[in-house]
């Protein structure tokens, strides 16, 4: 199988990792489908897309995702049915306009699983839709609710960091050095600094108030939008990252029409703040993902001093920025 993600046949080129894996009809069947499909035209890191380097979609994390939980997991079809479907409810431009609008992509991705088409490639392999979605809601290589990094996180802090040339190590040979414990990741000492690194690095992309700001401000344009067009918040979901563009830009409100022009067009007339001004959008960072490997049997800042210090880095990002145009 070449790396263009057609799914011809069984067997699955993950460029990222090197690796060649089989995949399960169901799963072929899956990844044709339109909900998985869709996530082709969705940009993995955001808003940031429109000016940044970091292009790649949220179809390729998924294909990510499914290739680790398939490489560490591979006789659990269940499990890597789970990670193949675990993003499928997306908005527009991932997490960008989510929290605006009052969404909740986890909800999304269970109801998407449960009827349609996805419920229906299932359950012709006699596979239970709720079966996947209750594997969705427990601690499991993919996620989990501790400090222990899943496959999910793994494959965001890898991919993401590759495109931005922010790396130790290449992300084939860091995956060399992990194995599970359980439900949870482990690696060696060095192979878990190199991850806490990326990790770090991570934060430093995701973070950064250019990037930020135009989430924020994209968020701020598609509610104008949703304001002034009947029935546009129920048909979100749905869209790709070029139909809320298009959305926008002959949108009838005028902030959501200049907003989206500056985002595509201008992004150097964004003005980031550390104090209030008239009219701007204040961002407040009070979450980071804090996690981390194994090392044995114990968190890697328990066993690694440098991991320790490394990864307290997070502790001083915490920040709030005032956005305008």
């Amino acid at each position: 199988m070449s790396i263009q993600h057609t799914f011809g046949g069984g067997r699955i080129t993950e460029p990222l990792y090197q690796w060649h894996l089989e995949a399960h009809p169901v799963e072929i069947e899956l990844f044709r489908s339109k909900p998985v499909r869709r996530l082709k035209f969705l940009h993995h890191f955001g808003a940031s897309a429109l000016f940044s380097p970091l292009t790649h979609s949220r179809f390729e994390h998924t294909v990510g995702v499914w290739s680790l939980m398939a490489h560490f997991c591979p006789e659990d079809l269940h499990l890597r049915i789970a990670a193949l479907l675990h993003d499928i409810g997306h908005l527009p431009f991932s997490h960008a306009v989510e929290r605006t609008l009052g969404y909740n992509h986890h909800r999304q991705t269970e109801q998407l699983i449960g009827e349609g088409v996805i419920a229906d490639i299932l359950m012709e392999h006699g596979i239970s839709p709720r079966s996947i979605v209750e594997l969705l809601k427990q601690e499991t290589p993919l996620t989990n609710p501790t400090a222990i990094l899943g496959l999910d996180h793994l494959d965001s802090f890898l991919r993401d960091t590759y495109y931005a040339g922010k790396q130790l190590l290449p992300p084939a040979e860091l995956v060399k050095g992990l194995r599970l414990r359980g439900p949870y990741l482990e690696g060696d000492e060095t192979t878990a600094l190199a991850l806490i690194d990326t990790i770090v690095e991570e934060h430093r992309l995701i973070l950064d108030p250019h990037f930020l700001a135009m989430d924020a401000l994209l968020a701020k344009a598609t509610a104008h939008h949703c304001e002034s067009t009947p029935g546009m918040k129920e048909r979100i979901p749905s869209l790709m990252d070029h139909e809320l563009i298009q959305e926008l830009l002959q949108s009838q409100n005028a902030v959501a029409r200049e907003t989206i022009q500056v985002l595509m067009y201008e992004p150097h007339r964004i003005q980031i703040k550390q104090e209030p001004v008239p009219g701007s959008i204040e961002v407040k960072i009070g979450k980071v993902y804090k996690k981390q490997p194994l090392i044995g049997d114990k968190p890697a800042t328990e066993v690694n001093f440098q991991a320790a210090v490394k990864l307290a880095e997070l502790d001083s990002m915490a920040a709030t920025y005032f956005f305008t145009i």
